[in-house]
């Protein structure tokens, strides 16, 4: 709706008495004054019999600044957000003060944050602030004209100043930038001590408790002999939204903020148009006041509509408040509507006479207020007696109680709104839904009204759609009434069954969007998930209600709007299959608590339960594929992610496993050589080969177009070429979407994010494979050790890792050059497997159960190579660098064995053992890095990595801090001096020469 609407809307106009209008932004144009004719507006209105109410944020003293030439003393007005009120001639009505304690510690707050804001006290007209010369104290004064503020007798320099006597709002006052870091500080103090706003990008006010505009325009109108539905109001920003939605006609100005016009029902002219909006308003107002009275025309045979809302939660507490608007506004309906919620205790008073009080419901929707209209009760029967029009939003286990309560006192005459959407009923060939349910047992009709309805979005005055569903187009007119709004825009159909139908077995989709967000699927996937999902419902219209089914209905707001709002919106649903499918093995309590902060399931859970039921009890699982495989999924009976097994249509099915490489440098890359070459000739596997590239540019080309294009890793492992059926991705979700077997090779400082990034979309019982050398995690001081292998099972949430250690150094590998490896896996088929994947003519692969020995000596062996490359550094023979080694190669194994007494003796002679320490400490990164150290120990360890590594990673450093901390705390120094040495050495307490000194190698 816009201005130019507003001669259509005379009707609606003629009832207003009373103009409540903001002040900064409305009354007032950007040059803080108000716009051309808006005082002969104000008189015109005045003497057409109209009152006309100043109401802002300003204090009078600073209302009075800006309006000359308006004698506000004598008008009635709201100040201060609903602090002070004055009556028709200006007599006060209300003066809330701020407690006296509550400024102390704002007080408190402000000395501590001087360089951040300023403090402010107004008390009446007069103004406070601690300290004049502060950059932001002067601020209202000099930019908002307000009055010049007193300086507080005291300052900040005495320890208790005196703060004004009667404070009716405070404020903080930053710069716009420092907001952000202010505001929750301050919401923090005062909350539930005062009410709380922020008025201005610069500007938090601090009121007396229970005060805004709309209870401080209440409080005048009941002094004025007026009412909400006399009432208009037209404002601009956040600070008018609950004074806007308590009264008949709400209008925007055009320069308002998008939240207050989609509350309005009528968008006027800017504050800096010619006319104003304010203008134009008070014209069309005058027009209507002027005009001949015309009797009022009865909408009803039977009198005024009494209105019953039933049930208390969030979107009952919207509803309510939603349908009271409607009733000061429409004289078709009684203005009092009945408000059913089951009582409760809240900080030792019920909910019921907090509501009918401050007019909030604070546990279900806190911070929007409630008409005044709207009376809480908890009697059902009270509620339900005489009314015309019951509105039903309860969960199905309250619902069913609440008819039997009240069905002995409604009208026959009545109708009933049914919004709940998981009521369902079972029956031997019938799915029986609420609105059902309800005509049954109340012998009344039943409307539906569902769609897209998020609750905390739509009373934010957020767009939303609904659909609404009823039979008699006179009785759905009156609904229509009711509940369409300018941002709650609802349409009416005739089939009450497929509105409903549609509304309540989305709830279905959306659960299985969670679980597709939470598996980590595409939006492609879920799209089709989605999609299918609701072609799926409409067949079961088409089966099951044949003569009601609509495919109108899956076009409507109860149809795709309600399953796109609930499968990409945050609803209960769509939350709660998230988190299911991210853990699985939760109980349902446990992940409801979390993610919904309520132990009650949402409704799809057991909607998925019912239609499911229904389905089978009728033989029809083939043909409803879809609610089939939800049921099996939330039974766990079927993992999560094979909802796509389902979703997803197959040209065949394989049991060829997908593998996956997780790394790309000089190492990941040169098995995922072997990897690709295996996988093509080998019926386990599928053919491709994701292989994760941490994406870079080289040379202005994107590293993983580089790779699969020439097939050569240019950066990494150049010179080497790569099977074609090996292709790079740059995201490593990408990489394991539908991967059985996880070859993981990635350098042990990303390991941990790697495994944040894809743990949600690794399937349960899929194959991981470590090729991480040097992953230990050392907690409590050196008290216990977590292995890399141990870490993977654990963040994947898969039974067990294996590990793929050995003497093999990347290019040499590469090159075809004949190494080893060892294989450590303690399931046997697993094992066969992998050395299946792994082992080629030229990488001989052995397997052991040992997986531990086998991923310590590996990570071990780093420390080592690090004395290797000292004794290379400082020139030392080789005979000493092999004692140095065979020593090493004995302490390691000691270690391991203290660790982990089961280890195996024998693994020490395996590749991962003898073999792998020789090859790192005659080759690799470590001992080629540790031998620039010990030529320059001026250097860092950070400055030599850069120098020699070209981007890849040195482990063999923070594995030495890990390994003495193990050292340290079983007090093993003296049993394993060589590795306490080399720990002495790579944090410069000992030189790298005295490593060999200390420990017999050198005289």
């Amino acid at each position: 709706p816009c201005a130019g609407s507003m001669r259509s809307s005379e009707g609606l106009l003629s009832t207003i008495k009373v103009l409540a209008s903001d002040l900064d932004g409305t009354l007032l144009n950007p040059d803080h004054a108000p716009g051309p004719g808006t005082f002969e507006a104000i008189a015109d209105f005045q003497a057409a019999g109209g009152i006309f109410v100043v109401c802002t944020g300003r204090d009078k003293g600073s209302a009075r600044g800006v309006l000359k030439g308006l004698d506000i003393d004598n008008l009635p007005g709201v100040y201060m957000n609903g602090t002070i009120v004055q009556g028709l001639k200006g007599e006060p009505l209300r003066s809330a003060t701020v407690p006296q304690a509550l400024c102390r510690e704002v007080v408190e707050w402000g000395r501590k944050n001087r360089a951040l804001a300023s403090v402010l006290f107004v008390d009446g007209d007069e103004h406070f602030v601690m300290d004049r010369s502060e950059e932001w104290a002067m601020f209202m004064h000099r930019h908002l004209l307000d009055p010049d503020p007193h300086e507080v007798d005291g300052g900040w320099g005495a320890p208790e100043p005196k703060i004004p006597g009667n404070v009716n709002l405070m404020r903080v006052i930053c710069s716009p930038e420092s907001m952000a870091a202010v505001k929750p500080q301050i919401q923090a103090l005062v909350e539930g001590q005062a009410n709380f706003a922020q008025s201005l990008p610069t500007t938090i006010d601090i009121m007396a408790p229970k005060t805004n505009k709309a209870t401080g325009l209440q409080c005048l109108l009941q002094a004025l002999g007026h009412t909400e539905a006399q009432t208009a109001a037209i404002g601009d920003s956040e600070n008018d939204l609950e004074m806007l939605q308590s009264v008949r006609v709400a209008c925007a100005m055009g320069n308002a903020v998008q939240r207050t016009k989609t509350v309005a029902h009528f968008v006027m002219p800017r504050n800096s148009d010619d006319p104003p909006g304010v203008v134009t308003l008070l014209r069309a107002l005058t027009r209507s006041l002027s005009a001949p009275a015309e009797p009022e025309k009865p909408v009803a045979a039977h009198g005024r509509l009494r209105v019953a809302c039933f049930g208390g939660g969030g979107w009952g507490t919207h509803v309510a408040r939603m349908v009271g608007q409607a009733a000061l506004q429409d004289t078709q309906f009684e203005r009092e509507v009945a408000f059913w919620l089951q009582d409760e205790l809240l900080k030792g008073e019920r909910l019921t006479d907090i509501i009918n009080e401050t007019h909030e419901n604070p546990k279900y929707m806190p911070g929007f207020r409630l008409p005044t209209n709207v009376v809480a009760m908890s009697d059902s029967r009270q509620a339900a007696r005489d009314a015309d029009i019951l509105i039903l939003v309860n969960r199905q286990d309250s619902l069913r109680s609440l008819l039997k309560e009240i069905a002995s006192d409604v009208k026959k005459t009545a109708v009933a709104v049914v919004m709940s959407k998981d009521m369902v009923e079972i029956s031997a060939d019938r799915v029986k839904f609420g609105s059902q349910v309800v005509a049954e047992q109340l012998g009344i009709p039943v409307a539906v009204l569902m769609g897209g309805t998020l609750a905390a979005d739509v009373a934010a005055g957020k767009f939303a759609e609904a659909t609404l569903g009823c039979a008699d187009p006179e009785t759905a007119q009156r609904l229509l009434c009711l509940f369409n709004k300018p941002n709650f825009s609802v349409r009416a159909l005739d089939s009450v069954e497929s509105v409903e139908l549609f509304a309540v077995l989305k709830t279905i989709v959306s659960l299985a969007s969670g679980i597709c967000d939470g598996v980590g699927f595409g939006f492609n996937t879920k799209a089709a998930v989605v999609r299918l999902g609701a072609v799926e419902i409409s067949k079961f219209a088409a089966r099951f209600y044949p003569q009601q089914a609509t495919t109108a209905a899956l076009h409507e707001a109860c149809g795709w709007t309600d399953l796109i709002v609930s499968s990409f919106g945050d609803s209960r649903n769509r939350c709660f299959g998230e988190a299911f499918a991210k853990d699985p093995t939760r109980s349902w309590e446990a992940i409801a608590i979390d993610c919904l902060s309520d132990s009650r399931l949402p409704t799809g859970v057991g909607i998925v339960n019912d239609i499911a039921t229904f389905v089978k009890a009728q033989r029809l699982e083939m043909e409803f594929p879809f609610i089939t495989k939800m049921r099996r999924i939330l039974a766990r009976v079927d993992p999560p992610e094979s909802l796509t097994v389902m979703s997803v249509p197959r040209t065949r099915h394989s049991n060829a496993l997908k593998v996956a490489v997780l790394g790309s440098g000089n190492w990941g890359t040169a098995i995922a050589r072997i990897v690709g070459q295996n996988v093509s000739r080998l019926p386990d596997f599928q053919k491709t080969v994701h292989m994760w590239v941490h994406e870079e540019m080289v040379d202005g080309k994107k590293l993983t177009d580089i790779i699969n294009t020439e097939h050569q890793n240019v950066k990494y492992l150049p010179g080497f070429d790569l099977p074609t059926n090996v292709v790079a991705v740059p995201d490593p979700v990408e990489a394991v979407k539908g991967a059985g077997v996880l070859v993981v090779v990635t350098p042990h400082q990303f390991l941990d994010r790697l495994l944040d990034t894809i743990a949600p979309h690794v399937a349960p019982g899929t194959i991981a494979v470590s090729l991480v050398k040097g992953h230990m995690v050392v907690e409590d001081g050196g008290k216990t050790l977590r292995t890399g292998t141990q870490v993977i099972a654990e963040r994947l949430r898969i039974a067990e890792c294996a590990v793929l250690n050995g003497a093999n150094v990347a290019n040499d590998v590469a090159t075809g050059s004949f190494a080893e490896a060892t294989l450590g896996c303690s399931n046997e088929d697993h094992s066969v497997l992998l050395s299946r994947l792994f082992n080629a003519p030229s990488f001989s692969v052995r397997t052991t159960p040992d997986v531990l020995g086998v991923e310590l000596f590996g990570g071990l062996k780093n420390v080592v190579a690090l004395a290797a490359g000292f004794c290379d550094g400082l020139g030392l023979a080789a005979n000493t660098k092999a004692a140095v080694l065979r020593r090493g190669l004995l302490e390691m194994g000691l270690l391991i064995r203290s660790l982990f007494p089961g280890s195996r003796a024998e693994t020490i002679e395996e590749s991962c053992g003898i073999a792998d320490l020789l090859t790192t400490c005659y080759s690799g990164r470590n001992r080629k890095c540790a031998e620039a150290f010990a030529r320059e120990p001026s250097k860092s360890w950070e400055d030599i990595e850069a120098d020699l590594l070209n981007g890849q990673k040195l482990q063999g450093p923070s594995c030495c801090m890990d390994v003495q901390a193990l050292i340290d705390y079983r007090g093993l120094r003296d049993t394993l001096p060589l590795l306490t040495a080399i720990h002495g050495a790579v944090t410069k307490r000992i030189s790298p020469q005295d490593v060999f000194s200390v420990n017999g190698f050198l005289a």
